[in-house]
């Protein structure tokens, strides 16, 4: 190899590595939102004068808008190119996050919230396309490492949200000193998000799931049903089953989510040692053995143990289906990814109502003691990773 060859590999190699980072930053700059948004919801429920009917009107708006933004951005990513539809959707998404929690009356709010749910769908598999491409590009598993930026984020949002709100700034005035440092930031990084060629076959239609898509995609709904039901339903349990404080069963989903956020960034060193099918299988095992502890046990420990246990188990999951949809072969990354991501957000709108009229009938412990067969759906398709390659 001449030293001109050698100086091109050096360049590509650094130019792959400044876009995983910058691309990284996005996932990062989403989960702040996310979780700022998370933290500010009674502030805007008590501000606005609300119930929790209407309150609940006010999330489905924002589920209804990323669920239409997902399948159209599939397309609009194989016209016009990842890095582009990044950054649109991305400084989309900060200015949203400074309106959302700052608008006056209630028909504004609604408005706020379905551009806020089409702002964060679109970033959703905007971002989870480039980082696709990147990971093809640096030919080594990278996608865990992205969404343990995006948990990272999450965390970060929730805690600078509760600072906000503590010092009286939970209304608007807060929120938009973080989006405007957000879309600071996000310009900052946007030099370094990696271009890719567009795809001729992107852009005319929504990227509905169709073929290998539909069983990656319900794979991911499974996956992120437990999700789902651990964000509405883990307190409650908690205080079901071990008598807990209301203060303390909040600790469960906070154990998961630490959880999560962990093994994400480790991750990719799983996959490389393990392989990607067998990570998914023990991650579906752990899935399925953390709710059967967290649904059993009537000690305290044990119960955050198990929803610790199911942070690990579905902490790379998701990115490994995410991953493989944006490989799909005659899909383009954006379409791919757009279509697993959409039938696997169905599962964070299906699960928490289908689950409160399970334990309606019956109980909390009921209702998630069924949802751990999921894990075991997950464990026994695990080669569906390799099947489309």
């Amino acid at each position: 190899m001449n030293d001109t060859t050698t100086a091109s590999a050096t360049t590509a190699s650094r130019t792959i590595d400044a876009g995983r980072w910058a691309i990284s930053t996005v996932f990062l700059l989403n989960g702040v939102g996310i979780g700022l948004w998370a933290a500010h919801v009674p502030t805007v429920q008590a501000r606005m004068g609300i119930n929790t009917g209407m309150l609940s009107m006010v999330l489905l708006t924002i589920a209804a808008g990323a669920l239409l933004a997902m399948p159209l951005m599939g397309g609009l990513t194989g016209r016009w190119g990842t890095r582009r539809m990044v950054l649109i959707s991305g400084f989309a998404f900060a200015l949203m996050l400074g309106v959302i929690m700052a608008v006056p009356s209630l028909p504004l709010l609604f408005a706020a919230a379905f551009l806020f749910g089409v702002s964060n769908g679109a970033l959703d598999v905007a971002m989870n396309a480039n980082a696709s491409e990147v990971e093809t590009a640096r030919g080594l598993p990278t996608m865990s490492s992205f969404h343990g930026f995006f948990s990272l984020g999450g965390l970060f949002g929730a805690a600078i949200g509760g600072v906000m709100i503590g010092q009286g700034w939970g209304h608007g005035q807060g929120a938009l000193g973080l989006a405007i440092a957000c879309a600071i930031i996000l310009a900052l990084a946007s030099p370094r998000v990696m271009g890719f060629a567009p795809h001729a076959d992107g852009g005319s239609h929504f990227a509905l799931p169709h073929g290998a898509a539909i069983g990656l995609g319900l794979l991911a709904l499974l996956c992120f049903a437990v999700e789902g039901a651990l964000v509405d339903w883990s307190a409650l349990l908690m205080r079901e089953r071990t008598g807990a404080s209301e203060a303390s069963a909040a600790l469960g989903f906070s154990a998961f989510s630490i959880a999560m956020a962990a093994c994400r960034f480790a991750g990719d060193r799983l996959i490389v040692r393990f392989g990607a099918v067998r990570v998914m299988v023990l991650g579906g095992l752990a899935m399925f053995a953390g709710l059967a502890l967290a649904t059993t046990s009537t000690h305290f420990a044990l119960s955050a143990c198990g929803f610790a246990l199911i942070g690990l188990g579905a902490a790379n999951v998701v990115p490994l289906l995410i991953g493989a949809g944006g490989r799909i072969p005659g899909m383009s990354p954006g379409a791919g990814v757009a279509a697993v991501a959409t039938l696997g957000y169905g599962g964070l709108l299906l699960a928490p109502p289908v689950l409160g009229w399970v334990a309606m009938h019956s109980s909390v412990t009921m209702a998630l003691g069924a949802l751990s067969l999921s894990g075991l759906v997950i464990a026994l398709n695990a080669r569906i990773l390799t099947r489309n390659r």
